[in-house]
This record gives C-alpha cells, structure tokens and sequence, in this order.
C-alpha cells in the first residue's frame, strides 16, 4: 500500500506544481514588460491630397514652411483653389493631377517663349503645388516630388 501512496502522493505534487499555486499578482511575462516603440510614419511619397488651399497651408506650416501673409486669391490657372503665403510662395489644389501636368506644359512653354531658363522648382503632391524657394526643405516631411524645369 505505501507504493500507491507514494505514486498518489507524487502525481498530487506534480499537478499542484503544474498547475501553480494561486496568486492575486499576475504573472511578468516578456510580452509586458516590452514597450512598444513608437512607429514614425513617413509622408505618402506622392504626398498625398487636400481638399482646401487651407488644408494644404497647414500641412505646409506643420512641414517647416513659412505663410505668414495667407491670402487666398485663387489666380492660378487650372487651380481650384489657389493662394500667396508671401511675396515667393504661391500654393494651389488641383482637381486632378493632369490639371497640373498642363499647368507645368504651360509654364515650360512660356518659358521657352520668353526665352527663359525657367529656374522653377515647384513641390508637387498628388492634386497639389507649393512654388517657393523652401520646397526641398519641406518634401521631407509633407512628400510629393520636385519638379524642376
């Protein structure tokens, strides 16, 4: 009889320490103690699109981009909705991206009709345009591509 006791006793002991005895603190496990690094999300790399002029300066101030003197005068050929942060800074919205496409045709054309070497370098965005001379400071942070012509 002391051999089924003995197996009795060891199966019992087996399964308390299995099963783990009871407490009112939860278990540290690797999974939470790890904090989770913070993911940095890089702008769209076609920059992505605005509904409003307005939308567009925000996103272009939040970028590092100056407009101190916002008014939105809505000027600019083929544009919905165009406006002049200062006296070298003009950004636009588009309804499509062919509207900027032509928009750069036109400009490239009447460069060449005044014989110009053009020097424009324009940040472009999915229905957007920035014209200043700080584009290449802000793609980094608002996306879309460089044109120059």
């Amino acid at each position: 009889m002391s051999s089924k006791f003995t197996i009795y006793t060891v199966l019992l002991v087996g399964s308390l320490a299995l099963s783990g005895c009871s407490s009112s603190k939860p278990a540290v496990t690797a999974e939470s103690t790890t904090t989770a690094t913070p993911t940095v999300t890089a702008p769209p790399a076609n920059g992505g699109s605005y509904s409003t002029v307005s939308a567009l300066k925000a996103a272009y101030v939040k970028a590092g981009g100056a407009c101190p003197d916002f008014i939105q005068t809505n000027k600019i050929t083929l544009a919905a909705e165009s406006a002049e942060c200062s006296s070298n800074t003009v950004i636009s919205t588009y309804l499509s991206s062919s509207d900027i496409s032509q928009l750069i045709q036109n400009v490239k054309k009447l460069n060449a009709d005044l014989k110009s070497s053009g020097g424009n370098s324009w940040l472009v965005g999915e229905n957007w345009v920035i014209n200043s001379p700080t584009t290449a400071e802000v793609q980094g942070k608002l996306g879309g591509k460089l044109v120059s012509f």
